[in-house]
């Protein structure tokens, strides 16, 4: 049995090699999916990484993947979305070609999801989905809701500690493309806030847009600081980690970081060595770990015994449960890599939530 190399492939190298192929230049042998791959009666798993910058994680969720395909001896064949509408698009033609049985995904530009799953319905493939929910699909994220307040909970009580809850901003690092998501993270957080420090006064909250990039959140947060020039006590929330970092470097590099706090949504920074002094605090999601859940649908239609198909976020097929975590909380959660690693090995059925969040352990 043949197994895909696992790095980004991208829409040109798509291109090329479907059409000197005729599929995708993968080196798996096809399965019995709806597709045109020949059917050696193999189970194969398609996967499409999220090909987001400055997001490791999301090559990492491939790893994870593959490695949990290996155990079952399953075929794998991934590709990368590329952070585009036209590549996530392609990906499905490629992915019906080769015959797949299954996909996984994640892809940050959904707007193309809704061609995509007219695709895959006609081919006869389902479709597993992170984070961002589809008609149709499975959907497989964390619990946005219960998420967003549990991370806008912690920053007040930060707040309420250290300052007695005199905040003279609150700044909301939207991702408004992720529609209900969005409302969930940074819109509950933001409520959050204002439970535990109900004194702030409402013109204190002020939102801007970060599409959930960091490059993008540090570009428009400069405007909010100019706008509010006399603002002390800062505090930031967002939709992910990128989007409140983003604003933290800002405020860095604008001289506005002696009492600016931040509390971040999936936890992609939250980790490692170059954390922002700044974030006190995430709400990890082990995002690389997505598919260890995944893999309990995955499990299902393998064995023909296809679930009932869940497709929102507040009726997920399963639920990633979030884990708050303060900065100094994180610093003793072990790598990403390390991560990675320990549930390629774990005994299935074995999530990160179980393996790594302090609350599970404790």
């Amino acid at each position: 049995m043949k197994h895909v190399p696992h790095r980004p492939f991208t829409l040109a190298a798509a291109a090329l090699t479907a059409a000197a192929l005729g599929l995708t230049g993968c080196s798996s042998e096809g399965s019995g999916g709806g597709g045109g791959g020949e059917d050696d009666g193999t189970f194969t798993l398609g996967f499409a990484v999220g090909g987001q910058p400055d997001a490791d994680w999301q090559d990492l969720q491939g790893d994870v993947a593959q490695a949990l395909a290996e155990q079952r001896g399953w075929d794998f064949v991934e590709l990368s979305n590329d952070n585009s509408e036209a590549t996530a698009t392609t990906n499905a033609d490629l992915f019906i070609q080769e015959g797949v049985d299954l996909v996984m995904m994640f892809n940050g530009q959904p707007s193309a999801n809704p061609v995509i799953a007219k695709k895959y319905e006609d081919a006869g493939i389902p479709v597993i989905t992170f984070d961002i929910a589809q008609e149709g699909w499975y959907f497989v994220g964390v619990d946005n809701a219960a998420a967003g307040t549990a991370g806008g909970t912690a920053l007040g009580e930060v707040a309420k500690a250290e300052w007695d809850c005199e905040v003279d901003l609150v700044i909301s690092a939207e991702g408004t493309s992720a529609g209900q998501i969005n409302e969930w993270r940074t819109g509950n957080a933001r409520e959050a806030v204002a439970e535990v420090c109900p004194d702030i006064p409402e013109d204190a909250y002020v939102s801007y847009e970060a599409d959930g990039n960091l490059t993008t959140s540090l570009q428009n947060a400069p405007g909010v600081f100019a706008a509010n020039p006399d603002a002390e006590n800062i505090l930031v929330v967002g939709i992910n980690d990128q989007a409140v970092v983003g604003a933290l470097q800002a405020a860095t590099q604008l001289g506005r970081d002696d009492n600016i706090m931040g509390w971040g949504q999936d936890g992609g920074l939250i980790t490692g060595d170059n954390v922002d002094p700044n974030l006190a605090g995430s709400v990890m999601y082990f995002l690389e770990g997505y598919p260890a859940f995944a893999f309990e649908i995955a499990d299902a239609i393998a064995a023909g015994d296809v679930p009932e198909v869940k497709d929102t976020g507040d009726d997920a097929a399963v639920s990633v449960k979030p884990c708050p975590v303060s900065q100094e909380e994180a610093a003793e959660v072990p790598s990403i890599d390390e991560r990675v690693a320990a549930l390629a090995d774990a005994e299935q059925g074995t999530t990160a939530y179980d393996l790594f969040c302090p609350a599970a352990a404790g």
